[in-house]
């Protein structure tokens, strides 16, 4: 009953495939040595020349790692103006959004990998645009802190360009327009947006602590009551 299991296996494993399919030929050499265990090497979610050529599938890894890193330096930050002394409810819930935001894309970009046939690996770092390894500081003022807020959003868009290029050089083993495809309407857009409103906040607390007469202290408490209602 067994043997004749496995030769109805295997029989529909080859109705229909074509002779230069690498799954099919790895199916039909399984099926030809009377194997145990069909050890399927080619039979995955790898096509195109993702992870073949070029550090696209690496560049993925590394940048769903970069987005685990800042989600924690987020909420840092977060934890830092929620604390008694502080008490910035506004900005510690800025904070806490993009740590959210972050995490999400971390989620989504590891799920996107594994999409792809390939796995994730929490140690990957970028290849040719390794980002410097600094001690991450959470005792900044408000200014500051909106300030290294918008840098990292910066450094988050300019790797998925970096990533978008290295996957449409349009060449005949570095083109990849589904990853490019992914990129753009998953992260692009939203960046662009977050970017925007990351530069408009910094402008605007700049304004009211140089205001003429301002006071500072309260100027930082208008500010933070700002932002509780429009984040």
């Amino acid at each position: 009953m067994k043997v004749i299991a496995s030769v109805a296996l295997c029989l529909l494993a080859c109705v229909g495939a074509l002779a230069a399919d690498q799954c099919y030929q790895d199916v039909s050499l399984d099926c030809g040595q009377a194997s145990n265990t069909l050890a399927l090497p080619r039979c995955n979610a790898i096509y195109g020349e993702y992870g073949r050529h070029g550090n696209v599938a690496k560049e993925l890894q590394a940048y769903a790692n970069l987005h685990l890193e800042r989600s924690y330096e987020y909420l840092l930050s977060a934890a830092y103006f929620n604390n008694y002394q502080m008490n910035r409810a506004g900005f510690s819930k800025l904070f806490k959004k993009l740590s959210d935001d972050a995490w999400e894309k971390t989620i989504d970009l590891i799920k996107h990998v594994t999409m792809r046939g390939d796995v994730m690996n929490f140690a990957q770092r970028s290849i040719q645009k390794p980002v410097e390894k600094k001690n991450y500081t959470v005792e900044l003022h408000e200014l500051e802190s909106l300030a290294k807020a918008l840098d990292t959003q910066k450094e988050l868009a300019e790797r998925a360009f970096y990533i978008h290029r290295e996957a449409t050089r349009n060449s005949e083993h570095l083109h990849d327009p589904e990853v490019a495809q992914y990129l753009e309407e998953e992260f692009v857009e939203d960046q662009g947006k977050r970017i925007r409103d990351l530069a408009g906040h910094t402008s605007d607390l700049k304004q009211f602590i140089t205001n003429n007469g301002q006071d500072l202290s309260l100027a930082l408490y208008l500010f933070d009551e700002y932002l509780q209602k429009v984040v």
